[in-house]
């Protein structure tokens, strides 16, 4: 006869192992003083767009990325080499009260996507830990030869869905979408952007500071001095945006909804008419973003 003792011993293993094996979900607010966001390339978001199935992205995001090539046929897998880095860091007090920033804030930790995820956690802490602090987060800003536009936001919503956020140039009247404004590169926002951010869910807002080159020939003159087009020298088509999140304390004590940023490159193209132009027509170059 087995002994009901025996039976319970038996059952741990089998209940633990179920309990391993079993799909887990990452929440969609990040631990208390921490922000999740997903820096993707933009193919990324296109290729798991295509099936329309917000969950299944949302899954991919994590616990469904590899160290592998991902066929175009393939869904519900993202390559790891899409999955960006940026730039992060904590606008300083004199840089970010003019933007509603307020109190001292330091970058504590930059955890990296883990096994199979998309997901980078970002711990900013005020020292003083004062209630009504307002911490001001700087995502990208580099030079890079690519992925320097910032094309697709996705909120994760409090059920796990991801929501679309449009992103425009400032409209006469306000909708649902997070505000794009133009500022020269590597200088401090200016302050009339305050009023310009949009709200992005949990008490956060979000603004994208975007360089002020658009369209540039060789030997053109931009706000930053004689334009580099030249595709391995440092120019002004290699300025990135900048992605800005205000969070009140409060509500990054709360947990603030996870973002996708899908990011898209700069191109550099000689003739804007043709799309695969002869290496011999290569004299005046344009940079489109």
């Amino acid at each position: 006869m087995i002994s009901r003792r025996w039976l319970l011993a038996a059952s741990i293993p089998l209940v633990t192992g179920l309990w391993l094996s079993a799909p887990r979900t990452v929440p969609a607010q990040g631990p208390a003083g921490a922000v999740r966001v997903a820096l993707l390339a933009e193919w990324a978001i296109i290729h798991n767009r295509a099936a329309e199935d917000s969950a299944a992205f949302g899954q991919a995001l994590d616990q469904g990325v590899v160290d592998r090539t991902v066929f175009a046929w393939q869904r519900g897998v993202i390559p790891r080499q899409v999955v960006l880095a940026k730039p992060i860091r904590v606008l300083p007090e004199p840089e970010a009260a003019p933007l509603g920033g307020r109190g001292r804030w330091e970058l504590a930790a930059v955890r990296p996507p883990g096994a199979g995820s998309a997901w980078t956690e970002i711990d900013a802490r005020g020292p003083d830990g004062r209630p009504d602090d307002v911490l001001i987060l700087e995502i990208g800003g580099e030079r890079n030869t690519g992925t320097q536009v910032l094309e697709t936001l996705l909120v994760r919503a409090a059920d796990g869905r991801l929501e679309p956020r449009p992103l425009a140039l400032p409209a006469l009247f306000p909708g649902r979408g997070v505000a794009v404004i133009r500022a020269p590169f590597d200088r401090p926002v200016p302050a009339r952007a305050v009023g310009r951010f949009s709200p992005v869910g949990g008490g956060a807002d979000m603004l994208v500071v975007r360089s002020l080159v658009e369209t540039v020939r060789n030997g053109d003159v931009t706000a930053n001095g004689p334009a580099d087009t030249a595709p391995f020298g440092g120019g002004d088509w290699r300025e990135g945006d900048r992605v800005l999140l205000r969070i009140p304390a409060a509500s990054l004590a709360a947990g603030v909804p996870a973002l996708v940023l899908g990011w898209k490159d700069r191109t550099l193209q000689p003739d804007p008419d043709r799309e695969f132009p002869r290496t011999s027509t290569l004299a005046s170059p344009l940079v489109r973003r």
